[in-house]
């Protein structure tokens, strides 16, 4: 039975605990941008050298797989070719969404850590929600069981989103495991004595 659980973490990406940390590139980003140009940085650029000597040139459909050699606490990375950003619509994102989880099971991974996101994200909800979607439509078509984990930057934008998308039916077949916010400590009160008031939950030497 498939099952596909969408995680969120407020960490950077080379932080997340995956199996394969998933990047896209378009030719239009020159130089890398987003989680693919964080991505390079720890890498001290090896994604860079591969567009430059012309083996990733960014059209739809390619793909690069590499070792993340400790940079990146995930042992891999996918790099993906987006095409060029202003043909990007959501039908796009719903095939990549698709091809991301169709590539991972078929190395047999199941925790993906979607860089996509941010760039799906620049395009708005719609484009967010394809993506999910054609994931989903992957874990359903193999009956695979997939955790997609949200990190990296504008992590914590996309949690409204996701909550709202969810209120709204247009997530399913998807189960949200969302951070909690941590509970704030009562504050304690203040006592007077002598005149002066002093926070009790101070201490003295």
């Amino acid at each position: 039975m498939a099952s596909v659980v969408v995680e969120v973490e407020d960490q950077p990406l080379e932080r997340v605990r995956a199996d394969l940390v998933v990047v896209g590139y378009s030719p239009d980003d020159r130089p890398l941008r987003g989680e693919a140009g964080r991505a390079d940085w720890r890498l001290c650029g090896e994604l860079w050298q591969l567009v430059t000597s012309q083996k990733l040139n960014g059209r739809l459909g390619q793909a690069a797989l590499l070792s993340s050699s400790g940079p990146l606490r995930s042992p891999l990375l996918l790099v993906v070719g987006l095409g060029h950003r202003a043909e990007l619509d959501v039908d796009t994102w719903r095939g990549l969404g698709n091809e991301v989880v169709r590539r991972a099971l078929d190395l047999q991974l199941n925790r993906v850590a979607l860089g996509l996101v941010s760039d799906a994200a620049s395009l708005g909800t719609e484009a967010v929600c394809a993506l999910l979607g054609g994931a989903a439509d992957a874990a359903t078509e193999q009956r695979a069981e997939i955790h997609l984990v949200i990190a990296g930057e504008g992590a914590l934008a996309r949690l409204a989103e996701l909550r709202s998308l969810a209120e709204a039916g247009l997530l399913a077949g998807l189960s949200l495991k969302l951070p909690v916010a941590p509970e704030k400590p009562a504050k304690r009160p203040s006592a007077v004595t002598g005149g002066f008031t002093h926070d009790q939950g101070l201490r003295f030497k």
